[in-house]
């Protein structure tokens, strides 16, 4: 277990305090609900063939923004 003062656990491009921005259009908001839907269907284990590849894509992605890049097929 790490201690609260064992930054270790974090990585190195971590960047503590920081919020991820909010959609900057409706068409990126209607992209983050689908993401979270896909993801919930994926472990609910009701995910269509589309929503599984989706979020397979998604899974190597390391910002929020590459996740939705990837998502998309972009």
């Amino acid at each position: 277990m790490f201690r609260s003062d064992d930054h270790r656990a974090e990585p190195p491009d971590a960047h503590r305090g920081w919020v991820a921005p909010t959609p900057a259009d409706a068409a990126e908001a209607r992209a983050d609900r689908a993401m979270a839907a896909a993801e919930r269907a994926v472990a609910e284990g009701t995910a269509t063939d589309e929503q599984r590849d989706r979020v397979v894509r998604m899974a190597a992605a390391r910002t929020h923004e590459q996740r939705r890049a990837a998502f998309l097929g972009d």
